[in-house]
């Protein structure tokens, strides 16, 4: 029986066919333009103080490197992969064909007896449906001698009709065999319209001329490892700059966003003291302690303090000691906890968090903006953000 999978090597040539048909494709399409845009003088071409061939082929030199040189190095860098999918799923046919068993006995279309014997079995598409295939069996009668063909699941195969190109009524067909050829006659029952097609089996005596070139696009277009690696690394650098341009790009458009967030002050833990204790201690309390900071992917510091106000209600403390902190922190690259401040007898503790990434940072400025309102008269569309030498940036 037909099987799918073949030698590894079959699978590596008819890739490395591909590769080379598809880069002579890509480079036949740009010489044509090329040579168009020559016979006219180069048009495109502006600064007439150049040589405009010059100018034109380094333009042709650079497309062809996006175009054709790109494209020989992704052929190169899926080539192995693509290879053993390829042999994966002929294997995974094979054993499918292999697997498959008829759901039950099929009689013969020919006699109606049964005992028919399995002579071939393999993968086809069922009427129209090319997307998917079915396990077509071909079974031979030991009564008559005849055969049948049977779907897996028991449907007995139809031959596809041939529609009438005229009245589109179902053509029949005679086929006539020579030596070298199948003839085959379509005549429509309904309209008489009839027309012959001929299958040549025979070989041709003219051999195919080599190609003259196709050592020479080998070479080209099948990269070797060293070639590979050079392609990775030109890869990567354009994918850096691409990268860079997008983050310049967003940058110019959000240029006051990121002054915004170069002027927030960067605390570090120890002058967290420094900064909360004088604010704290001026709203009323005392005794301010920081906990040992965790340090992992975040810091976070706890602190506590006492309320030196002891006629202050609980909610008034806890409330004046989270406006101090968020007051202090505002301009900072630290905030309060979203769970905020707790309080027992006049005990009060919290935790900060710090912020050192940029993006976290982009989070801390938006959420301001959103916020506050505009400290502006001029529009209501505009923010200011205090810097840390005092000016306003307005955004």
């Amino acid at each position: 029986m037909f099987t799918y999978l073949k030698e590894r090597e079959h699978y590596e040539t008819l890739y490395d066919e591909i590769t080379i048909e598809l880069c002579r494709d890509k480079e036949e399409v740009l010489r044509k333009v090329y040579n168009e845009a020559k016979a006219k003088g180069f048009p495109e071409i502006e600064d007439k103080s150049k040589d405009p061939e010059h100018e034109a082929l380094r333009v042709f030199n650079m497309i062809h490197y996006f175009e054709v040189d790109l494209l020989a190095g992704e052929r190169w860098e899926r080539r192995s992969e693509t290879i053993q999918e390829w042999i994966d799923g002929d294997t995974a046919k094979d054993q499918r064909v292999s697997d498959a068993r008829l759901s039950a006995e099929p009689k013969c279309v020919h006699c109606n007896k049964t005992g028919l014997r399995i002579i071939d079995k393999d993968l086809h598409h069922q009427g129209n449906d090319y997307e998917h295939e079915d396990v077509l069996f071909t079974l031979e009668c030991a009564a008559c001698d005849k055969r049948t063909a049977v779907w897996q699941d028991g449907t007995l195969w139809e031959r596809i009709s041939t529609p009438c190109p005229k009245c589109s009524q179902t053509m029949s067909e005679t086929s006539r065999r020579a030596k070298y050829s199948i003839t085959t006659t379509y005549t429509c029952p309904n309209c008489q319209h009839a027309y012959k097609d001929k299958l040549d089996l025979g070989v041709k005596k003219d051999k195919e001329k080599p190609d003259p070139y196709w050592e020479e696009d080998k070479a080209r277009f099948l990269l070797t490892d060293e070639k590979g690696q050079e392609y990775l690394k030109g890869k990567r650098n354009l994918e850096e700059l691409a990268k860079w341009g997008r983050e310049f790009k967003e940058r110019q458009a959000n240029k006051d966003l990121y002054e915004a967030v170069a002027q927030i002050q960067k605390i570090n833990i120890g002058q967290l003291d420094s900064i909360l204790k004088p604010s704290i201690e001026k709203a009323g309390y005392t005794e301010l302690t920081f906990d040992k900071p965790k340090v992992g992917k975040d810091v976070y510091v706890g602190f506590s303090c006492l309320d030196g106000k002891s006629d202050r209600a609980e909610y008034d403390s806890r409330k004046q000691l989270k406006k101090t902190v968020d007051g202090v922190l505002e301009e900072t690259n630290w905030r309060l906890m979203s769970d905020g401040v707790s309080y027992r007898l006049g005990y009060l503790s919290g935790r900060v968090r710090a912020y050192e990434d940029e993006q976290d940072l982009i989070k801390i400025v938006n959420r301001q903006i959103a916020a506050k309102p505009s400290r502006t008269s001029t529009s209501n569309s505009q923010h200011t953000f205090k810097g840390k030498d005092g000016t306003d940036i307005i955004l």
